[in-house]
Parts: structure tokens; sequence; C-alpha cells
């Protein structure tokens, strides 16, 4: 059971800690009831307002991964591919169905997608694959980068030399 000051991560919204679990009531029509209070670490003045009765809300706040568990899944990616969706259409709800998911593997492999496609296109990706691209980078490296103890900036390193990528 996540308790005060436990670092997490929530959905889309990365690593929060959770700073008060208390009685809270937001409307006049709905009566009190305990939410997690969680401060989105790289978000200023953000707050997060999970229901503890809501399951599905719960669910998405989960512990952070281990290095070890970083690790394994860096490795468990090496020499798989997804393929490119040539319908954009289909493509966009493929991609935001993996960032709301946020399953660290199917990120890792959507954005080599995404590196190995901008790399064989002149004109690079659309604006909407951009966004999905750096979302899940966004994703990715907030949470190795606090669990590895290593600057976001140098998680992309670290990724390719567990891959063995020059």
């Amino acid at each position: 059971m996540p308790k005060i000051n436990d670092i997490v991560k929530y959905g889309t919204q990365g690593i929060c800690v959770i700073e008060d679990i208390r009685l809270m009531k937001f409307t006049a029509a709905e009566g009190e009831c305990e939410y997690y209070i969680l401060k989105p670490l790289y978000q200023e003045n953000a707050h997060i307002y999970v229901p503890k009765d809501n399951p599905k809300s719960v669910e998405r706040m989960r512990s952070l991964l281990s290095p070890e568990e970083i690790d394994d899944i860096i490795i468990s990616v090496k020499n798989r591919q997804m393929d490119w969706i040539n319908d954009r259409k289909q493509r966009t709800e493929e991609w935001q169905g993996i960032l709301n998911k946020g399953d660290e593997r199917e990120l890792l492999m959507m954005i080599s997608c995404l590196y190995i496609e901008s790399k064989s296109r002149p004109r690079g990706l659309s604006s909407i694959d951009t966004q999905i691209l750096k979302k899940a980078e966004n994703m990715i490296e907030q949470e190795f980068a606090f669990s590895l103890k290593i600057s976001r900036k140098n998680v992309g390193e670290y990724i390719r030399g567990k891959l063995e990528i020059a």
C-alpha cells in the first residue's frame, strides 16, 4: 500500500512523490473521499489527486523500476523491432495506446521504430509522430534517470551502451 513520501510513477505524468493522503470533498454532491495527493517531480505547481477507492486510478500508480529491472527491459528489446504502420490514423491510435499503457518495453520499441523511420524520411517525422516520440522519450528518461541515478540527458547513452550500439 503506497504511503506518504513514496516515490511512484503515475501513468503518463511520470515520477511523483506522494505528498499526502487525506479526506477531501471536491463537490457538494459527493461525500468526502480519501485521496493520494501526488506531486510530479518534473512539473512545477502541479498536483494530482488520486481517489483511493478508484481501482483504475490507483492502478496507474506503481513503484519505480529497479536498475536491474531497467537493464532487463533494455536487453529484452535488443534485436526486436516494431513495424511501421503506414496509415497515419491507425499509427497514432497505436502509439497513443502504448503511451497510455506506459509499458517500458513497448515504449523503447516504439521510440526505436520512430528513430528508424525519421532517418529514412528526408522531411523527418510528422508533427504528431514527433510529439509522440518526445512524450515517450520523456517517460523513459524520467524513470530511468531517477532509478539509475544519472542525468536525464545520459539515458540515451546508457541505453545504447546496454544494447551495444555505437
